[in-house]
């Protein structure tokens, strides 16, 4: 379907969901809203079974493309562990990563699992 009869679909789904709206808020039958207001009944139980066919369609989502990169990390442990002197220095290429007496072996694993994944 090309995007005028996409846009037509869409505008005319849109114009029926308002009567259908419209008519379930009168508090009148349906048959008698109908005729009240020349919509042809057939007309309205045809909108009404195609609104609630595609309120019942999963919705389409297209994801944003995920673009990934190497970012710099600069981490300034000293700064936060003033006193502390680091027990471990990892250098790879520019890069070096402090690790402090006490640090958790979760947290080295991490760090250790994450250079992995770059280099």
């Amino acid at each position: 379907m090309d995007i005028v009869s996409e846009s037509k679909a869409e505008f005319r789904l849109i114009q029926w969901t308002k009567i259908i709206q419209d008519c379930q808020a009168s508090n009148m039958t349906v048959k008698a809203w109908c005729s009240h207001n020349n919509i042809n009944i057939k007309s309205y139980y045809y909108w009404l079974r195609k609104i609630r066919l595609k309120a019942c369609q999963p919705i389409e989502c297209k994801a944003p493309a995920i673009r990934q990169e190497i970012v710099p990390l600069q981490l300034h442990l000293q700064q936060c562990l003033s006193s502390a002197h680091p027990a471990v220095t990892i250098h790879l290429g520019s890069a070096s990563i402090d690790i402090a007496e006490g640090t958790s072996q979760a947290t080295i694993e991490a760090v250790l699992k994450s250079l992995q994944n770059i280099c």
